[in-house]
């Protein structure tokens, strides 16, 4: 563009109402998927699906539905599985619930207009047995004209209004479908608590939250003890029983407001927002416990394992740092409750003074 500028693309209610409309000017049924190429077409999103679907536009092409469902699985549907970009699957579902919206807004009209085309129908019918004494064949054949007008407009109502609660069905589907694999790229799949990427997401809105206004946030990171060689002297099948097992404590132990996750391999991480240090360090105590005090069986053989054990590290975070600082504060605690003996809670209380 001249002098530096960007292209300037509609916002989102003026993107959604042209994907509405391009699709009825091409002949494309109201689906969710044709939905989200055309809205991504108007809103200017992708220049690559915008490029390739104008060379069809110009040549005056037919865009089939098979065309439609490659340009998806091009340009769209990849980056919505791998949940790459949030802002970008957040407009996709506020899209969604547009294209809901309107669709029964539109249901609505279509309704209450069939009901009219109904009355208008029953009125010409009366109106044609009421006037019988004119005999005149011209306002006959007039009537008669009229009430067939009414009936197939009362006909295309109803095919519309059902074919529209079926768009309506299928997006209130892909709103599910959306929300499940949001669900599934922020769990952790062998334990079922949140995995590191939900983690670093959470971490960034408390702190975020933190710095617009004050507060209390402690992180504890905890690690499960001399796990590897108990991993290699009975199996990997028993380790991943016994990290989800220390995940399901994890869970139990904690409030409503706390958000546990997997760090990584047998470490885990839990927030606990408007919590100062004494209270975290109680409550990771209280999680320690909580560990230690299940004993392990395998269940292969029933063989005792004996207790599991963890040891723990706690750090408040401070308004102005780098979250980097707050977990790396952790994370030295907790090395300091393996030094120190493991099966420990150790805090940046404990840590040296520099």
């Amino acid at each position: 563009m001249a002098n530096g500028q960007q292209p300037a693309f509609p916002g989102e209610q003026q993107a959604a109402d042209a994907a509405i409309r391009l699709m009825h000017t091409l002949g494309l049924k109201p689906e969710p998927l044709n939905y989200a190429v055309w809205y991504t077409y108007s809103a200017g999103e992708r220049l690559d699906l915008k490029a390739e679907l104008d060379v069809y536009l110009k040549a005056r092409k037919p865009i089939s539905p098979a065309i439609n469902e490659q340009i998806f699985a091009k340009y769209i549907a990849d980056a919505l599985a791998a949940v790459a970009d949030s802002a970008s699957r957040q407009k996709l579902d506020d899209a969604n619930d547009r294209l809901a919206k309107t669709l029964n807004a539109v249901m609505g009209l279509v309704a209450a207009a069939g009901k009219s085309g109904d009355a208008f129908g029953q009125a010409l019918t009366k109106f044609k047995s009421e006037i019988t004494v004119v005999a005149d064949p011209r306002i006959e054949a007039a009537i008669t004209a009229m009430a067939s007008e009414a009936e197939k407009m009362a006909a295309l109502n109803t095919k519309l209004s059902s074919e529209l609660a079926g768009a309506s069905q299928d997006i209130a589907s892909l709103k599910n479908d959306l929300d499940t694999i949001r669900q599934e790229a922020y769990t952790d799949g062998l334990t079922g608590v949140a995995n590191r990427k939900a983690f670093n997401k959470r971490i960034d809105e408390l702190t975020s939250a933190m710095r617009a206004k004050s507060g209390h946030l402690c992180l504890l990171l905890t690690d499960i003890d001399h796990f590897k060689k108990f991993n290699d002297t009975y199996g990997h099948l028993v380790g991943d029983r016994v990290i989800k097992t220390v995940a399901k404590t994890l869970a139990r132990s904690v409030r409503d407001q706390d958000f546990v996750a997997r760090y990584g391999g047998e470490e885990f991480a839990v927030l606990f927002p408007a919590t100062r240090l004494t209270n975290a360090v109680a409550a990771a105590d209280k999680i320690r416990a909580a560990v230690c005090a299940r004993e392990m069986q395998n269940r292969d053989n029933w063989q005792n394992l004996g207790r599991i054990t963890v040891s723990v590290g706690v750090a408040e975070f401070a308004i102005g740092e780098k979250i980097d600082d707050l977990i790396a504060r952790a994370d030295t605690a907790l090395y300091l409750a393996k030094q120190t003996g493991r099966n420990r809670v150790c805090s940046q209380a404990d840590l040296p003074k520099r």
